[in-house]
């Protein structure tokens, strides 16, 4: 009798998940586990981590984005390709006007030189001068509308140029800072990574469950302050007085009647 007294005196001081054949809850920091009151703190850091992830994918978003200094090589090889087009056609009116001006020379001399004495050859010489001096006439005005051209397309090349080059120089300090603070973010991220895995093991696991599931529907936040008012400042809506006692107690999870986040008292 006295044996059976001393062993269910032993079950009755042993922890209730021992007794119950319960797993035991996981223990933080010194063997204690964290309170509902101090769940926030899990809160700010899952933040921090949604900020560094947002701005490292922003960073690489933006480097992969070179849109801007493409548009103005595009811009600056257009004008180059429309100069080289215009090179070609400025050469052969050149040489028509070189060619028109030799054959001139010729029959001037033959003309003026009285070479010619027969009045239908120097008839037909005379024609021809004609018609070869309405040929450079034509020749010179499509060769200055060529050199017009050209002149406008390499003013507005140079200025393309002088863009790209700017553009090309910001271009490149945007990436080299884009890329120092995307190693610095990426080198970061794994640290607070660990850290919050770490603080999590401080919560138990009910209260771990119910939080991940309002962070992922409300954007993020799981917990939200709720300040002496009742005011939760997660949807900024002053909630009743029983939530408030319940939330101020901090034994439980009390969760916002509107917006479901756990309330944690200021």
């Amino acid at each position: 009798f006295c044996e059976f007294r001393a062993s269910q005196n032993a079950l009755t001081a042993a922890p209730i998940c021992v007794r119950m054949g319960m797993a035991k809850p996981r223990t933080g920091e010194r063997g204690r586990m964290r309170s509902v009151n101090e769940l926030y703190e899990l809160q700010t850091l899952d933040w921090e981590i949604l900020n560094l992830e947002t701005e490292l994918g922003a960073a690489r978003a933006r480097l992969a984005d070179d849109s801007a200094r493409l548009r103005a090589k595009r811009a600056l090889d257009a004008l180059n390709a429309r100069l080289a087009e215009m090179d070609a056609p400025r050469r052969q009116s050149e040489r028509e006007i070189e060619r028109v001006e030799a054959r001139v020379a010729v029959i001037d001399a033959r003309m003026y030189g009285g070479a010619v004495s027969n009045p239908r050859e120097l008839e037909a010489y005379q024609d021809e001068r004609a018609s070869l001096l309405r040929n450079r006439s034509e020749e010179e005005d499509a060769l200055l509308n060529l050199m017009v051209e050209a002149e406008e397309t390499e003013e507005r090349r140079d200025e393309a140029r002088a863009a790209f080059e700017r553009v090309h120089a910001e271009r490149s300090r945007e990436v080299a800072e884009l890329t120092a603070r995307g190693r610095e973010l990426a080198a970061r991220l794994p640290e607070l990574r660990a850290r919050r895995a770490e603080l999590a093991e401080l919560y138990d696991a009910a209260t771990i469950a119910v939080y991940e599931s309002v962070r992922r529907s409300r954007g993020g936040q799981g917990a939200a302050l709720m300040d002496r008012r009742g005011l939760c400042r997660g949807c900024q809506l002053v909630r009743p007085n029983a939530e408030l006692s319940r939330a101020r107690a901090g034994d439980r999870i009390v969760q916002c009647g509107n917006c479901s986040r756990i309330l944690i008292c200021e």
